[in-house]
């Protein structure tokens, strides 16, 4: 794998950090959050920077991982981006107290096999 593909990942467990900080900040209550634009504003903005930078994997890493779907990732990436007025709030929110914890293990996990 790609020295790329290490700062990519560390990039994304970055931003699951940031999406962990913004729950303890604000609470984790899918209540607060549907009520606060600047609880989902900060986490959308880190959905949308994970599934950017998701995009530069290389091929072989996403092949090789395939517990993650990294292209599901860049489409709701590419959703939040254009769509944004049309988005699912409870879906955001499965991302930040679901996904992006797991995403942020397997990351975490890869770095540590290809490191």
């Amino acid at each position: 794998m790609a020295s790329k593909d290490i700062s990519i990942l560390q990039t994304i467990v970055r931003y699951c950090t940031d999406i962990e900080n913004a729950v303890d900040r604000f609470g984790n209550d899918k209540g607060d959050f549907l009520e606060d634009t600047e609880y989902q504003y900060a986490c959308s903005f880190c959905i949308s920077q994970i599934g950017e930078v998701v995009k530069r994997l290389s091929l072989e890493l996403t092949e090789r991982y395939t517990e993650i779907e990294w292209s599901e990732i860049a489409k709701m990436r590419d959703f939040l981006n254009h769509s944004y007025h049309n988005i699912n709030l409870s879906t955001v929110w499965e991302a930040v107290t679901e996904d992006a914890p797991l995403l942020k293990e397997v990351c975490e996990r890869i770095l540590r096999d290809i490191s």
